[in-house]
């Protein structure tokens, strides 16, 4: 009896939790990984005006990123650059020799803008300790960073390259994005398919591509296992991370060019509200600057939804499937209602702006059915709880 007493509840909390809870919005577009078959491959796919996460699989396993301390290195950089405290050719004193940087002639000291070319395209452990011992930066302190960044998934053992630092493609992609926003114009350092050092010496660029009519390539890293490309199509900006992937370099590329070619044909980072005054949730707002996001080919700005919190207005893009709402896109706003708090309530909870043209009838009808939804919710919450507590009951009259 009591089994089915507890039946019963679960039956109701069935019927009831649907109503509350919240539509998955998380869109996974299946298509723009198609290409990259391996199943231990981890990747992010990501828009890097938005932040939205287009695909993603395998993101949050843990691999080794033996360069990692590179990708801190760069993260510095790109920081101090953009705070003014050193420049391109600002000279980064030479911790130490070691085959690399001796390969490219360099002796005492090396300019941060051949340092950005190749933290991206070598292992070079005496490179990496030139910039932490430039910003007083020892293991502890590089630690402390990325947990600023809450990157708790990324392990760093040592500053050294070293297969025992891990992290996760969502982690690094994160980093990446970071690095980029920082100082934007590092990409044009990491596109150069060449690059001719201070020293003298031609470097090549580890990523390559074809020339492209859709899209133009800003490199950055590829690592065998490991990569991180940067592309654009008009202000479309999208950065694919994959680590753990085993194909030759030439099938690898062959892949990221076809996976590009179909993520730029089907998605656009463009206007979606224009600045100015709005009737939004019954609120009369002003917003200075345009609002851009990021759409999904097929999708309209029509479908885009509105809600006002804490002095910002929020856009979602409401479809069976969403353009990947990792990222909320959101400006701020002034209010020009004079309207007081409890008539705010009062227009939320009544959700109709013909209201007061209604007839009593119809009026009454409307806060009945507004009670309904409300009380149905209190209903669903009470019900958990009394289900819970019941269960707790019995265990404990058991025991």
């Amino acid at each position: 009896m009591k089994l089915k007493k507890i039946s019963i509840l679960i039956l109701l909390l069935i019927f009831l939790i649907p109503n509350f809870s919240k539509a998955d919005d998380t869109f996974l577009d299946n298509n723009a990984v198609t290409n990259f078959s391996d199943v231990n491959a981890h990747l992010v796919v990501s828009e890097l005006n938005t932040g939205k996460i287009i695909s993603k699989r395998g993101e949050n396993k843990k691999v080794s990123v033996g360069k990692l301390p590179n990708y801190l290195a760069l993260y510095l950089l790109a920081d101090n650059l953009k705070n003014n405290k050193i420049t391109l050719e600002t000279q980064l004193t030479i911790a130490s020799n070691d085959e690399i940087l001796s390969k490219y002639k360099y002796e005492s000291s090396i300019t941060v803008k051949d340092a950005i070319f190749l933290l991206e395209n070598e292992n070079s452990n005496s490179l990496n300790q030139t910039v932490f011992n430039h910003f007083n930066v020892n293991l502890e302190k590089a630690k402390d960073i990325l947990g600023a960044m809450s990157l708790h998934d990324t392990q760093l053992e040592s500053l050294d390259n070293s297969e025992k630092n891990t992290s996760t493609a969502k982690n690094i992609s994160f980093l990446t994005s970071l690095i980029l926003k920082s100082y934007p114009k590092i990409t044009e350092i990491t596109k150069n398919p060449e690059f001719t050092l201070s020293t003298g010496e031609l470097i090549k660029n580890t990523v390559e591509f074809k020339e492209s009519d859709k899209f133009r390539v800003l490199g950055l890293d590829y690592s065998d296992k490991n990569s991180i490309t940067y592309a654009y199509s008009g202000n479309t900006k999208l950065i694919i991370t994959v680590l753990n992937q085993n194909d030759d370099k030439t099938s690898y590329f062959e892949k990221l060019q076809k996976t590009y070619d179909y993520l730029f044909t089907n998605y656009n980072y463009k206007l979606a509200l224009k600045a100015g005054t709005y009737t939004i949730n019954s609120e009369r707002i002003t917003f200075e600057n345009d609002i851009y996001d990021l759409f999904y080919e097929k999708h309209s700005i029509r479908d885009v939804t509105y809600l006002l919190m804490n002095k910002k207005i929020l856009l979602f893009q409401k479809y069976e499937t969403i353009s990947a709402n990792e990222g909320t896109v959101f400006a701020d706003f002034k209010s020009n209602d004079s309207a007081g708090k409890l008539a705010k309530v009062k227009a939320t909870f009544i959700n109709d702006d013909n209201f007061n043209n209604k007839g009593n009838l119809e009026k009454t009808t409307i806060i009945i059915d507004r009670t309904k939804f409300f009380a149905t919710g209190v209903l669903a919450i009470y019900t958990l709880v009394f289900a819970a507590l019941y269960v707790m009951k019995q265990a404990i009259r058991k025991d």
